[in-house]
């Protein structure tokens, strides 16, 4: 199981693009796997290392409140600890819960998984969704809870929703999260940075438990040998790729124009469905 260098690149660009846009970059990812002429798949590893360039974009593009978060956190000045320590333990609870519903539901959600009646519609209930959130966060305008004035309440709920995006192919996960963040009252921006900052331990947390899972398996850990190269490559591109995203969705989700996602997701949720129901004729 090989895949090209040009693949590679494209895989890339297109996990860069839809991980963070909120129209499911699993969903697109096995979409454009069906339509690749002569794709085979190339196994978990080159999956991991498309999402770890998407942590890779995420991580520099917020470095400043990384950063500051980590300082934060070894810091002797409580005034400065205590917020720290607050939000890192808000991630750690959504990533907490998002674990207890989706480990559980792993094999149902694989059994599933490329079926093009299942995927168009997660992809038309995210539309649904976006619409909704983007009608909520224009009622409410600027106002809404800061990230400091966020809920463990909150957080339980962003990450069993978070879930969902991992049991159904074609729920997005950054529109799941960021829906969520509104419909708790978290302010537009408290609810992006959110979502963003939660997809590093959930990437880091997913790539270690599929590792394991394969080391379990095999009895040794994925190289993926002598195509590590092409694999390094779709991750680069992954990366540049969905920096350029995160910039673009957080200003986006700011200004509440959402508009074109729920477009694109109904109109390709119902194409995926409708190929996917023609075709088990």
């Amino acid at each position: 199981m090989s895949v090209t260098f040009w693949q590679a690149i494209l895989l890339g660009i297109l996990q860069g693009l839809t991980e963070f846009l909120p129209v499911s970059s699993s969903a697109h990812l096995i979409l454009a796997q069906k339509l690749l002429p002569g794709f085979s798949q190339p196994g978990i590893l080159f999956d991991v290392m498309l999402h770890v360039g998407t942590l890779v974009a995420v991580v520099v593009y917020f470095r400043e409140r990384i950063g500051s978060l980590l300082a934060g956190a070894v810091s002797r000045d409580p005034t400065v600890r205590r917020p720290a320590w607050k939000l890192a333990m808000l991630l750690a609870t959504s990533v907490a819960l998002t674990g207890v519903v989706t480990l559980p539901l792993k094999q149902f959600a694989l059994e599933g998984m490329e079926s093009l009646p299942r995927i168009g519609l997660a992809l038309l209930a995210t539309s649904a969704l976006l619409a909704t959130a983007q009608a909520v966060g224009r009622r409410r305008g600027e106002g809404g809870r800061t990230l400091e004035e966020m809920r463990f309440s909150d957080a339980a709920l962003i990450g069993a929703f978070q879930s969902l995006s991992a049991l159904f192919r074609g729920l997005s996960r950054s529109g799941n999260t960021i829906s969520m963040g509104l419909f708790s009252g978290l302010s537009r921006r408290a609810a992006a940075e959110y979502s963003f900052l939660l997809s590093v331990p959930t990437i880091l947390s997913a790539a270690l438990v599929e590792n394991v899972s394969e080391y379990r398996a095999s009895g040794h850990l994925v190289t993926g040998g002598s195509h590590f190269g092409v694999y390094l490559a779709g991750m680069a591109a992954a990366a540049v790729v969905g920096y350029a995203a995160v910039a673009l969705l957080l200003r986006l989700v700011v200004a509440m124009k959402l508009q074109s996602f729920v477009l694109y997701c109904a109109l390709l949720g119902a194409a995926v469905l409708a190929a996917g129901l023609l075709g088990s004729r």
